[in-house]
């Protein structure tokens, strides 16, 4: 499979970068302690090495689950244990009775759904009492600052978005923070604005599309490094955050 700039392969790829891996990494390495000897629901597993980490790293089981079919062919090929199994599984509307599972994971999943209500009810519905649903998502609070534009999201959240996202369902709630931001240099600013006036003109997608994928490199000294800095930790009172990373317990 071939990267394209949003499915994570996860070392598939030379063309796919080594910071979005590490990124990805952590989350699950964020997630594994949390999930030991639960059932647990990987939603838009991709090609399927987080599911593949999740039931090595403990898990009772693991069901991965995405939209695309070939992607789960991949992931089946790829990842084979007893404790782990792939479906093709749309997310706001799982196959799956009330009560399946003990953990929902979904990483980088709710910004490309355009009612993302409805996959927070079908995680409660499917999460047993008390089960915990562990969520990622772009920090729309920090995109807008760096002025990173994706084309493949239809909606981001900040904070305030997110725990209201989550609250109708879900309770103690606890958003963490992955990939603290510094701030812009002026040649960086000036990016910014030559990005954001590209965005307007309807017709040039292809400089819509070139400037959203240099200016995630240009500003990619502004975020931190790879190791240690791509790990989900505490949010910090004054950092903000590219992503946000987000655990409740079902109501």
């Amino acid at each position: 499979m071939e990267y394209t700039g949003e499915r994570v392969l996860a070392g598939g790829d030379d063309n796919e970068p080594r910071e979005i891996v590490a990124e990805h990494l952590a989350r699950y390495r964020f997630v594994i302690p949390l999930i030991k000897d639960k059932k647990v629901l990987d939603i838009a597993c991709g090609t399927g090495y987080g599911s593949e980490l999740m039931a090595a790293g403990g898990a009772k089981i693991v069901v991965g689950g995405d939209i695309d079919g070939e992607t789960i062919k991949l992931a089946r090929a790829n990842y084979q244990k007893e404790n782990l199994s792939f479906e093709k599984v749309n997310a706001m509307a799982m196959p799956f009775g009330d009560g399946s599972f003990e953990a929902v994971v979904s990483f980088e999943t709710i910004e490309h759904l355009d009612k993302a209500e409805k996959f927070v009810n079908e995680a409660a519905r499917v999460l047993a009492p008390g089960g915990r649903l562990i969520l990622s998502t772009p920090n729309r609070k920090a995109t807008k600052q760096l002025a990173v534009k994706n084309l493949f999201h239809l909606k981001e959240f900040d904070q305030a978005e997110l725990l209201a996202l989550l609250g109708a369902q879900f309770k103690e709630i606890k958003i963490y923070g992955q990939r603290p931001i510094r701030s812009l240099t002026l040649k960086q600013k000036l990016i910014r604005k030559s990005y954001l006036l590209y965005a307007k003109i309807k017709y040039l997608e292809f400089l819509k599309r070139w400037f959203s994928k240099n200016l995630r490199q240009s500003i990619g000294k502004e975020i931190d490094g790879l190791g240690e800095d791509s790990e989900v930790e505490e949010m910090m009172p004054g950092k903000e955050y590219l992503y946000l990373v987000a655990m409740a317990r079902k109501k």
